[in-house]
């Protein structure tokens, strides 16, 4: 994987987005990834380079 790989800026926001409306419950990673079509796995790598925190 390339080391400038992260997030676009439409996938990360589709994820918030979906992060805040639905608070009141807990997700899990493979739900999120869902929301941006990859795998829970390449998900949870891009997050954190695109963040720097995990999405756990």
């Amino acid at each position: 994987m390339p080391e400038n790989r992260s997030l676009t800026y439409s996938q990360l926001q589709q994820a918030i987005d979906y992060i805040h409306a639905h608070l009141n419950r807990d997700l899990s990673l493979a739900e999120l990834a869902s929301i941006v079509n990859i795998s829970p796995t390449y998900f949870a790598s891009l997050f954190k380079r695109t963040m720097g925190i995990s999405s756990h």
